[in-house]
């Protein structure tokens, strides 16, 4: 890891600049806020729990919360892309999955904000009538995609949090980081081996996720 850092550091990619907040419309925004506060109320049992509270958050910020989905997105690709050409294709493939349930949710979230405005809401979302625009947004194979690479993802998170000095490397990097454009990714790599650190084993949280999201979907989604 510290010859990739150094490597790539002679000619590291150019960082997306970030847009400005107006670009995301505002009910978009205030969807992505209540689903995280949904969240939050469904896992509740986890979040009062020491141990899943930072974890918890983690994974429902890190997915719902708003912000631009298309910077994130965009560095996440141009960072999987230059590992890709450092070090090959397998150590990066986690990267490669969460580029794919970003622009998954993303997609599904624009298609829920149509459905919400088919039916009058501009503002003001309430759970029936987030409940009835999930169901009429559909899309049960890629909500179950969604799921699946979040779950999937969280394993495959927990598994990498166990390589040796990962955390210190991450840490050393955040300057520099900062300097070439990187620093939000680097942010997010950090609080993620933090929180997955303290929580580990992070099976119950991922099992119960995988339960009551598959549940959700076959009570709202007609097939």
């Amino acid at each position: 890891m510290r010859n990739v850092l150094r490597l790539g550091l002679l000619r590291p990619p150019k960082a997306p600049q970030p847009t400005a907040s107006s670009s995301i419309p505002p009910l978009k925004r205030e969807l992505q806020a209540f689903q995280t506060d949904l969240l939050r109320q469904d896992y509740g049992d986890f979040q009062a729990q020491p141990r899943f509270a930072d974890v918890s958050e983690f994974f429902f910020t890190a997915l719902y919360a708003p912000a631009d989905f298309g910077l994130r997105n965009e560095s996440f690709r141009r960072l999987h892309d230059w590992l890709t050409d450092l070090v090959g294709r397998d150590p990066v493939a986690v990267l490669a999955q969460s580029i794919e349930l970003y622009e998954l949710t993303d997609s599904l979230d624009d298609d829920v904000v149509l459905a919400l405005r088919a039916a009058g809401v501009e503002s003001g979302i309430t759970r029936p009538a987030w409940e009835a625009a999930y169901g009429k947004a559909g899309r049960w194979l890629d909500r179950k995609r969604q799921v699946d690479l979040l779950v999937g993802n969280g394993h495959a998170l927990d598994l990498a949090c166990r390589v040796p000095l990962v955390h210190t490397q991450l840490r050393l990097f955040r300057p520099a980081a900062g300097l070439l454009g990187w620093g939000h990714v680097v942010d997010f790599l950090l609080r993620g081996h933090e929180a997955i650190t303290r929580a580990r084993p992070i099976d119950p949280l991922l099992d119960a996720m995988l339960e009551r999201e598959t549940a959700r979907m076959e009570r709202l989604i007609a097939r």
